[in-house]
């Protein structure tokens, strides 16, 4: 109970939510009902707020008789839990392929049945071509969805970690300027492994919010959305995830920066520990917050 009363306090401190991805320690990935069930149950007796759900947990709706008789009633499960604990959920998928309007049309309507924040994607799903080209289809196909769905779910637009993809900050940007219904998800370790390692300080993170402040008005600043992973890099961008001790990218100038900018939103903390780090470094991240 202390670890969950410090944990809110910091998150209160902070202004954002504290969350992790797929599943916790004991599940990585939660690919059930169940397991997802048990998550969140973990997850609010730790004091974290926020939840990425994986694309496992879906694999089995393909249709819309597959959501509506098969799932829907385990989808509102997950959902009257996630809102009794008051526990942010997102829906994220990494690797769209090319041919991905049913995949997209899908997990739309599921984020929409389960309040869920956004449905995060990269757009990096056209891969046998220029990458202007790719871009101008992916853009193309991302307005196709979100005007003909007219559901109440964003679409979370994510920047990807190497350099023969699409997906650049700069791609990220203008993917979410040039289409409606969707917002930026600020991978941080993607942006630092694409840049040889180019956020060694709070002032390269505040200069990247900067950046997005201007473009996308203060309005943003109370809804930002953050990804953010130890990683290794090479000439061609990220190579792995890795523990956030263990890489040269410092999560303590990112909560420094947000909380200069008096940023609000959610943090979602990405590697192998998942909760266990936050509870781990609870004393750490406890003081980058005074």
């Amino acid at each position: 109970m202390m670890i969950r009363k410090k944990m809110l306090k910091i998150q209160e401190r902070l202004g954002m939510r504290l969350g992790i991805a797929y599943g916790t320690s004991k599940v990585p990935i939660v690919k059930t009902t169940e397991q997802a069930l048990e998550a969140l149950r973990e997850l609010y007796k730790v004091g974290l707020r926020a939840f990425v759900l994986p694309k496992e947990l879906f694999s089995g709706i393909y249709t819309g008789t597959d959501l509506y008789k098969a799932k829907y009633g385990d989808l509102l499960k997950i959902r009257e839990l996630a809102n009794k604990f008051n526990i942010e959920l997102s829906i994220r998928h990494d690797k769209l392929p090319s041919q991905a309007d049913d995949i997209l049309n899908t997990l739309c309507n599921v984020t929409s049945i389960m309040d869920a924040r956004t449905f995060v994607i990269r757009p990096n799903f056209y891969v046998n071509m220029p990458q202007d080209q790719a871009l101008k289809l992916a853009i193309y196909k991302i307005n196709e969805i979100t005007t003909n769905l007219r559901v109440n779910a964003k679409i979370g637009i994510e920047n990807t970690g190497r350099m023969d993809e699409v997906g650049s900050f700069e791609d990220m940007m203008d993917v979410v300027s040039r289409t409606s219904g969707t917002e930026p998800i600020v991978n941080w370790a993607h942006i630092h492994a694409r840049g040889s390692g180019s956020l060694r300080s709070q002032e390269d993170f505040e200069r990247i919010l900067q950046s997005m402040r201007r473009q996308l008005g203060s309005a943003w600043m109370q809804k930002a959305y953050f990804f953010f992973s130890g990683v290794s890099y090479g000439p061609s961008g990220m190579t792995r995830q890795i523990p956030i001790e263990q890489s040269d990218l410092r999560f303590e100038h990112l909560i420094k920066a947000s909380m200069s900018m008096n940023l609000r939103g959610t943090i979602i903390m990405e590697g192998p520990e998942r909760e266990r780090y936050a509870i781990k470094n609870l004393e750490k991240i406890s003081d980058m917050v005074r």
